[in-house]
């Protein structure tokens, strides 16, 4: 199947879910895709998950053979979409089950209109078409009440992270510590700038700039690491004990009065959100 016929089946799956008014918020717009090949189709896809992450879609999978949907959401819902709807459902998303013995979340609601499970492993899904490699594998039954069994899907998913991180983020502590401006030469503060559509963080750690990859996971985010320039000042003890706290780890967040904090086992960083 082409990369057309893949995108003529997104727009029918989306249109299938979307609610009847959206709320307008500031993620910047994809660019249009120019042409039908592999990157057309992955620019589509960006676009597409700004616009689920906006209306408040935590988790996206989609498989092919038939071509399916499925949207995990913030407002507690699991909503399974196909081309041709028949065999659709629209069910309350329960607390996940997670095997003991590997990273796997498995969802399962039975309702009047019918049975949906739903088992999230991570582990690398490529898609041939689009050449976008998600980060979960992602196995779908679903049974509608007229149907004596299930069908089984597989696709591929990924965490599209809150909307309200997409911001420019001033350090105000960590660990406790208060940060100021006057502790730095160029009396800025370090700041965090989290880009939820292109995956990226950049920033200012001090002294030097920095950038790297970021992974929304689920109720957390996953730093890849940070890199930045070379400049050598009196910051830079902090700059790494910055960096250092940052690279590589996973955060839960919370995000109260304008302000950011993540949290794992070791640290705890506090943000102001930029005005």
């Amino acid at each position: 199947m082409n990369s057309c016929a893949l995108l003529i089946a997104l727009s029918l799956l989306t249109t299938a879910c979307a609610p009847a008014a959206l709320p307008k918020q500031t993620l910047p717009a994809a660019a249009e895709p120019t042409s039908s090949g592999p990157a057309a189709v992955k620019t589509e896809l960006v676009g597409r998950w700004d616009a689920q992450r906006r209306r408040g879609v935590d988790f996206v999978a989609m498989g092919s053979e038939p071509f399916w949907s499925l949207e995990l959401t913030n407002q507690g819902q699991m909503r399974f979409r196909t081309v041709a709807g028949a065999d659709s459902l629209v069910v309350p998303l329960p607390a996940p089950n997670q095997a003991q013995d590997a990273p796997v979340l498995r969802y399962r609601a039975l309702t009047a209109a019918g049975e949906l499970t739903v088992t999230i492993a991570q582990r690398p899904c490529p898609n041939n078409m689009s050449g976008e490699v998600s980060p979960y594998t992602v196995t779908v039954q679903a049974r509608m009440a007229a149907q004596p069994v299930a069908r089984e899907l597989t696709g591929c998913g990924r965490y599209l992270g809150d909307y309200r991180l997409h911001d420019i983020w001033a350090l105000e502590s960590i660990d406790g510590q208060a940060v100021a401006a006057a502790q730095f030469a160029t009396k800025d503060k370090p700041y965090l700038e989290l880009n939820l559509t292109r995956e990226e963080a950049l920033g200012f750690a001090g002294c030097n700039g920095f950038g790297g990859s970021l992974t929304p996971e689920r109720a957390g985010l996953k730093f890849g690491t940070l890199r930045g320039t070379m400049l050598a000042c009196p910051a830079l003890p902090f700059e790494r004990k910055f960096l250092g706290a940052l690279s590589g780890n996973s955060f839960t967040y919370r995000l109260e009065n304008r302000r950011l904090t993540l949290k794992n086992r070791v640290n705890q960083l506090v943000f102001k959100k930029v005005d």
